[in-house]
């Protein structure tokens, strides 16, 4: 698609999905979704759903992110997507900046999260059938891949599409980082890093770095307040699964009553659990963050250099740039005619 084009389907986008007209048919796409996958609850649909329409169906971010990456590609490329699955159109991003780069979007859903990516999909071809997507099953014939997976997925993926140009995206997480200055409004920020969509995002917080001398109890106090989390059945259940756990295991821990704190030098928590990881010196939590950034997709704290670090509660909200595992995904995809 030439941009001009693109522009008016983002336009269409956005106007299709606050039409009272289209409300029935995205109703019926929201409860398969919720059949589909038992972490999708309606709340977590609906606000996946508003986060996409917010951050990416927004004609004036388009105009400045083509502003600050003018190029298409001269002749459309096959790209294949796998796409992940563990929260709603996740996806979406990999597929809007393929049409964006003027090549065709080849699309693997991932069985977890297939209707709500088929709405976005159809909403598409209805703009125009000419908008160069399809849904595939197989990846052949692909000029490059981009597929986001686990990590043992990530391996097969890397050694599979070996000779095609590609991107392999394995699991990753997000951290947060405390000195001591934070309000009980950072904390209540930092509550919207956690517990958003269930901490099942990449970009969900899962380890806490503190100064060894700090008091963590102001920030449980205000953890402990979102108990919302418990009346999600699967989340329920890990939390109590792991509180079992740590309790026949004689594991050390703090029971914030709908979320459980570990002091560990893990960096991925499960869910229902965070770690709080001590640091002693600037140096030392330097060195963690530069052995551990394959893993880490953003840093939670108060603003810095850093390029993936972003402001208490913002973690879930990137935009048009924020690239998933810091790779150009659109330099990437303008590089292939």
């Amino acid at each position: 698609m030439r941009k001009e084009s693109f522009l008016q389907l983002i336009a269409f986008l956005s106007d299709y999905f606050t039409k009272s007209s289209n409300k029935e048919k995205i109703e019926l796409f929201i409860d398969r979704a919720k059949n589909e996958n038992p972490w999708f609850s309606e709340h977590l649909i609906r606000e996946a759903m508003e986060a996409v329409h917010l951050q990416f169906f927004d004609i004036k971010s388009w105009e400045i992110f083509f502003e600050n990456h003018p190029h298409q590609v001269h002749s459309s490329k096959k790209v294949g997507l796998i796409l992940a699955g563990n929260l709603p159109a996740v996806g979406i991003h990999d597929v809007l900046m393929t049409l964006a780069s003027g090549n065709e979007a080849c699309i693997k859903l991932s069985s977890q999260d297939k209707s709500i990516m088929l709405l976005y999909v159809q909403a598409m071809q209805e703009f125009s059938v000419d908008v160069p997507i399809q849904l595939i099953e197989r990846l052949q014939g692909m000029d490059a891949v981009i597929a986001t997976g686990s990590d043992f997925s990530g391996s097969y993926f890397a050694h599979y599409f070996a000779s095609t140009p590609h991107i392999i995206r394995k699991n990753r997480t997000s951290i947060a980082i405390l000195d001591g200055s934070e309000s009980q409004e950072d904390f209540h920020q930092l509550a919207k890093d956690v517990f958003s969509y269930f901490g099942l995002g990449c970009r969900n917080v899962s380890t806490i770095a503190i100064p060894e001398s700090y008091d963590p109890t102001p920030l449980f106090d205000v953890l402990t307040q979102y108990h919302w989390v418990l009346d999600h059945t699967k989340y329920s259940n890990n939390y109590q699964y792991h509180k079992t756990l740590f309790l026949l295991n004689q594991i050390p821990h703090f029971d914030l009553g709908n979320l459980l704190i570990q002091e560990s030098q893990d960096l991925v928590s499960p869910v229902g659990v965070v770690y709080l990881r001590r640091y002693s010196s600037k140096d030392e939590l330097e060195a963690w963050i530069h052995a551990s950034e394959e893993k880490i997709q953003c840093i939670v704290g108060a603003e810095s250099a850093k390029k993936n670090q972003v402001s208490f509660g913002k973690s879930q909200e990137p935009g048009l740039s924020d690239f998933a595992d810091g790779i150009d995904t659109y330099a990437f995809l303008t590089s292939l005619s």
